[in-house]
């Protein structure tokens, strides 16, 4: 057995001492720990406590939306707070969100994607369960009020970027075998942000509004996952379901959606080829917006494709080639509608920053790219990007901005996204920096729809700082 050398000062390893410096290898200095509250408080492994801060400054020089003029900016701030009481078999956990926007124009559009001020996020008891089905096996059974992140995280997601997160209220169980087979199934209601986007000076001014679920609004679904199950791949397949429908004070989009897919991916490692292949059809019942009342029939997809490699190297840098494609409405009048609807998933990691940018969603787009991530050097980690954004159908809008030319006449090309974001842990798992920069040239489309502003440049730029304690 190798002997490690101890550092003076420095302890061994075993449990999560926070705050004290953990033994490197021989000859290195020591490993600092990240501070966390848990530890610096003394509570017992019983009660957890954690939270986080994020304070992020973004600009933008030209907005994009049909109808809007000027720049944008403003510092987006968010708190998160969350306490767990656990033992062997039961948890109870609560998690609150103060979510909020300085310095932004008066004429901004601050949505509930930007503002959700002093709300309990989470709410829930749970229980777990060993040797439940089979032996070695883990069951976790959840009720209350909840977040999750399901699969890619394309159509069901905990956000991260934007400075809202989605929350659910229902059950929640999740099965996991003892050779990696894991199974959920859930059914909830979402919970609707308030006060709505209509009420923008309330969402400015940070007037609180306790979020609330709907009985119009439910959500369903079934995900399981087998580990290197095809040619050494992770394999998944999952059914979601979206039933909604318009209320005396709820205007919804009457949608009763199916979803079904499947993903296939194997994860990135050193000197190897690593690649995702991900697609999903929709079908059922949408109306062509909030508070319409003519219902489509609805038939849509959604694919994607990456392909990379990871070279060998303490600078882990990877390659990879992008491609995605959702479909989009081909008649506005034929009774049908073909948009994708990504239900409550998260367009980031895919198609760049969000916030007051957020060019792209998975919806009416075809878009190939290029993508390169490394590390030049510890603790830093630097990503490169390079899309070329289309129409899936020229006749339907680009439903970010509300931009639409209904005869197809303005061509598809929507604009290339350049992005660029350098992340540096200014303490290891407990301080991060971050800025980024996104530049949108626009294409034919943007430039000719009858609404489209004439077709605008874009510089969009943002830097934050995360604090986990």
């Amino acid at each position: 057995m190798r002997s490690v050398a101890r550092v003076p000062g420095c302890r061994g390893g075993g449990g999560p001492h926070w705050g004290s410096p953990r033994c490197g290898p021989p000859g290195e200095p020591p490993i600092e720990e990240p501070w966390r509250a848990q530890t610096a408080l003394g509570l017992p492994d019983w009660l957890v406590v954690r939270g986080s801060f994020d304070a992020r400054y973004e600009s933008l020089d030209k907005r994009l939306r049909a109808g809007e003029n000027g720049s944008n900016q403003g510092l987006f701030v968010r708190t998160l707070l969350s306490m767990t009481v656990r033992d062997t078999f039961l948890e109870a956990s609560a998690e609150i969100i103060d979510a909020r926007v300085f310095g932004e124009p008066d004429d901004a559009r601050t949505t509930t994607g930007q503002v959700d001020t002093a709300e309990l996020l989470q709410g829930y008891i749970a229980g777990r369960f060993g040797d439940a089905f089979g032996k070695g096996d883990q069951l976790r059974v959840q009720l209350g009020r909840h977040t999750m992140d399901v699969g890619s995280r394309r159509l069901v997601a905990r956000n991260v970027f934007r400075n809202t997160i989605n929350a659910f209220t229902g059950v929640n169980a999740q099965w996991a075998s003892a050779g990696g087979a894991k199974v959920r199934a859930f059914y909830t209601f979402p919970v609707q942000r308030l006060p709505g986007n209509g009420d923008i000076p309330l969402l400015q001014d940070g007037t609180p509004e306790f979020d609330e679920e709907r009985s119009a609004v439910r959500f369903w679904g079934l995900h399981a996952a087998l580990p290197e199950a095809l040619a050494g791949g992770d394999f998944e397949a999952y059914l979601l379901g979206l039933d909604e429908s318009d209320a005396s004070d709820l205007a919804t989009s009457d949608r009763d959606l199916n979803t079904i897919g499947a993903r296939w991916l194997k994860k990135p490692a050193a000197g190897d080829m690593h690649w995702e292949l991900e697609s999903a059809f929709q079908f059922g019942e949408s109306s062509a917006g909030s508070g319409a009342t003519e219902l489509l029939d609805h038939r849509a997809y959604l694919h994607h494709a990456t392909l990379g490699y990871t070279f060998p190297g303490e600078e882990s840098v990877r390659l990879e080639g992008l491609f995605d494609i959702a479909s989009g409405d081909r008649d506005p009048g034929d009774g049908n509608n073909e948009r994708f609807d990504s239900l409550f998933g998260i367009p980031r990691n895919d198609f760049g920053p969000t916030g007051i940018f957020r060019e792209i969603a998975r919806a009416n787009v075809v878009s190939p790219g290029v993508r390169a991530l490394f590390s030049p050097r510890p603790r830093w980690d630097v990503m490169a990007t390079l899309r070329f954004n289309y129409l899936a159908s020229d006749r339907d809008a680009w439903t970010t901005t509300g931009i639409v030319d209904p005869a197809g006449n303005s061509g598809s090309h929507i604009g290339d996204l350049s992005e660029v974001r350098i992340r540096y842990q200014l303490v290891p798992d407990s301080v991060r920096l971050e800025f980024g920069a996104a530049y949108h040239a626009a294409g034919s489309f943007a430039k000719e729809a009858p609404n489209g502003n004439g077709g605008r440049d874009a510089l969009y730029g943002y830097v934050q700082t995360t604090f986990w304690f």
